[in-house]
């Protein structure tokens, strides 16, 4: 039973990684995007 706890503790810290690198990515993806069209 341990074991099946950790490896749903370990989903739920990836899961909320992967939350926290969205909200970060989301909010840069259009001045990224803005880049490449002034660049070009």
């Amino acid at each position: 039973m341990s074991h099946d706890e950790d490896f749903k503790d370990s989903t739920g810290a990836g899961l909320i990684l992967s939350v926290i690198l969205a909200m970060f990515a989301f909010p840069l993806l259009p001045m990224l995007m803005g880049w490449y069209t002034m660049l070009r």
